[in-house]
């Protein structure tokens, strides 16, 4: 509990959850509103659920949660609830379940992990629609159960070429609010993104139009925003078994976290672009950032011209040596941009596992989030360069495939040795306390 408070200097959460979009039959999510007409008991759902004491169904009427006296399955395999008095004319009921997330039995977790896609809704009035953040005089507003949202502005470039774009638009705001629960965005065409967890949820949005004339107006209306791939991450499934791209995405929020508190520096990730003003007569550059030292791809500039290698000597993968001694208030500017991975074949590039048993073929994007936080500390090393993190060999593939087990753990072959770093493979608590043995050993090396 204590660790799921713990936000980043980046805004981010140091504990997150995992993400879900399939439940168990009979215990799905739930969330649907009703205008009730005068003396109405019995309402139908468009689902069938199971009410049980560890998935209850929660009533609510215009917001108070009430007891309802049925919950049964009706001809069509739905669910129709029955009140025990009938509601008021245009009164809305609110049925509410949290489901029971489906797990693998192997895994104790979700068998799917993905983003999906947030809740949307187009304004009424979006072809006028009018926003400025430096406007004192026109503010919006938007309310959920009584509760503001901020808003996220996203700067306009972003949304460049994306006019009619449903798919670009929907992929910008889903990546800009992520899972976070309290914030909004809208998008220039006027489509209101909500988080998650506010599906099919009515909030009450409260903006302001601007015609070809230029006259300005105040308007107000109800929006319901949904989504018919949904996806969630309110669950920490504490009995789940973590996967190796998980625990080393945690590290490295951690190495991030030290690199802050323990230095002046920004964290290394992947890449350098750092400009340093020589002193007089100095050689020797420590770098912001680590490179392959010996393999000619730093780019190396005194004073905007580019240096020949022959001049400078790379000592290690983030000191520079300059043969000649360099003047006062020369700048000497460092620049490294790594894409596809030096050490791991899965890392910087799109990659595919197939589970041999269950004859499944998985596809993992080169922008997998456990990818890049891979990718940001692969090139850490202890003073005498064994790396920080290490792969796992693969002995055989199938089309290009890492061949697993259902843990995800590679199976024997004949084939040639190649280094991945299967971010989706089990991790055992033994191999989970050798790399935090190391990672303490490194800290105390690197930050002493």
């Amino acid at each position: 509990m204590e660790a799921t408070n713990m936000v980043l200097e980046d805004g981010e959460v140091f504990v997150a959850g995992i993400n879900y979009n399939k439940f168990e039959e009979g215990k799905p999510f739930v969330y649907e509103e009703i205008k009730g007409q005068a003396g109405q008991t019995s309402f139908s759902l468009p689902v069938l659920i199971k009410p049980t004491d560890n998935n209850p169904l929660y009533v609510f009427i215009d917001g108070v949660q009430t007891i309802y006296q049925t919950a049964e399955t009706n001809s069509k395999g739905l669910t129709d609830v029955e009140l025990y008095t009938g509601v008021k004319a245009a009164q809305v009921v609110s049925f509410c379940s949290y489901g029971e997330p489906l797990l693998d039995s192997d895994w104790k977790r979700p068998p799917v992990s993905w983003t999906g896609d947030l809740p949307r809704a187009a304004l009424s009035a979006a072809t006028t629609y009018f926003y400025d953040p430096f406007s004192r005089n026109h503010q919006e507003y938007l309310y959920a159960a009584g509760q503001p949202l901020r808003r996220l502005s996203i700067p306009s470039e972003v949304w460049a070429d994306t006019m009619g774009d449903a798919a670009a638009v929907t992929k910008i705001a889903t990546k800009a609010i992520g899972y976070r629960t309290d914030v909004y965005c809208v998008s220039p065409g006027g489509s209101v993104f909500l988080p998650f967890n506010l599906n099919g949820v009515t909030c009450k949005f409260n903006y302001w139009t601007k015609n070809s004339g230029g006259a300005f107006k105040f308007k107000s209306e109800d929006i319901k925003a949904t989504t018919l791939k949904p996806a969630y991450n309110n669950c920490f499934f504490p009995n789940a078994i973590i996967q190796r791209g998980e625990a080393f995405h945690l590290i490295n929020k951690l190495r991030k976290v030290f690199y802050a508190r323990f230095t002046d520096k920004e964290a290394p990730t992947t890449g350098i672009n750092q400009t340093i003003p020589a002193f007089q007569g100095q050689r020797v550059f420590r770098l912001n950032g680590n490179y392959p030292a010996g393999q000619k791809k730093l780019e190396v500039k005194v004073k905007g011209t580019i240096v020949d290698s022959s001049k400078y000597t790379e000592i290690d993968n983030h000191t520079v040596v300059f043969k000649q001694p360099l003047s006062e208030g020369d700048e000497v500017t460092f620049y490294y941009l790594k894409d596809v991975s030096e050490r791991f074949a899965d890392v910087g590039k799109d990659s595919a596992i197939y589970y041999q048993t269950k004859g499944e073929r998985v596809v993992q994007n080169k922008d997998a989030f456990w990818k890049i936080a891979v990718s940001e500390m692969e090139d850490e090393t202890f003073a005498n360069n064994d790396p920080l993190i290490a792969g796992i060999n693969i002995k055989k593939k199938l089309d290009g495939a890492a061949v697993v087990t259902n843990m995800g753990r590679p199976v024997g072959g004949t084939e040639p040795d190649e280094t991945w770093f299967l971010g989706n493979s089990a991790m055992t608590r033994a191999e989970a306390v050798a790399f935090l043995d190391r990672f303490m050993k490194w800290t105390i090396e690197r930050f002493k």
